[in-house]
């Protein structure tokens, strides 16, 4: 498979004016409906991020019940998009349910490798989640990427991901856009830079659009284009 096979992602997320994840009140309402018009067929979530936001919605995991071992079943034009998250070292194990309860998710497919356990596959399969195995250790994202857009027609996957992941599809090239809604504040000393973990010195960037809102806040969307 070339890269001509890879989706276009789409990195999007909500920063403080100093480039922070923390330290400021994110307006989540403006985050998710602007995300909703970048027109994602999938969303690829980090495995810490996912694990966490599960525990906050639910309160603590609710069992596992008969019908979380099937595939959901929904309507042409249902709401949701499909996640993609990686989990090669499975801990989101015993809390997969939760998303597909959700009605944000139509369904889950989990990227893994060829060292993740047995038993995590196993629960994978009993429970009728797709899954891509790619890479040794840890899942090789750009291989990943594109047995999506060959196996499931993905064309643009959006991420709101963390620090740590956004800096792995930077660095590995993968990055097609940034998408970020830019609060009006700073976090000074509370800063967790969103771009902090990548290797890059200088990724190059072509503005696409922006957008001011009543409330101070800016919407701005950008093509990389070298480095």
């Amino acid at each position: 498979m070339g890269k001509e096979m890879l989706p276009e992602l789409i990195i999007h997320n909500t920063t403080s004016l100093d480039g922070s994840l923390s330290g400021f009140h994110a307006d989540m309402g403006l985050h998710y409906r602007i995300l909703g018009t970048l027109g994602p067929d999938a969303m690829l979530v980090g495995s810490v991020t996912a694990r966490t936001g599960a525990e906050m919605f639910t309160g603590s995991v609710p069992p596992e019940e008969a019908t979380d071992f099937e595939k959901p079943s929904y309507d042409t034009g249902s709401a949701g998009t499909y996640w993609i998250i990686p989990d090669s070292r499975g801990i989101l194990e015993g809390v997969l349910h939760v998303f597909r309860r959700s009605g944000y998710c139509r369904d889950v497919i989990v990227l893994v490798s060829e060292g993740t356990t047995a038993s995590y596959i196993e629960y994978l399969q009993q429970r009728n989640y797709d899954y891509i195995i790619s890479g040794t250790d840890h899942a090789d994202y750009r291989q990943a990427l594109e047995i999506c857009n060959e196996r499931y027609g993905f064309r643009k996957i959006v991420t709101d991901c963390g620090s740590t992941l956004c800096g792995i599809l930077l660095d590995q090239g993968l990055v097609s856009m940034i998408s970020l809604v830019v609060t009006p504040a700073i976090a000074g000393k509370d800063c967790l830079c969103l771009f902090g973990k990548s290797t890059e010195t200088e990724v190059k960037l072509e503005p696409i659009r922006h957008e001011v809102f009543d409330s101070g806040h800016m919407h701005v969307l950008y093509r990389l284009t070298g480095r």
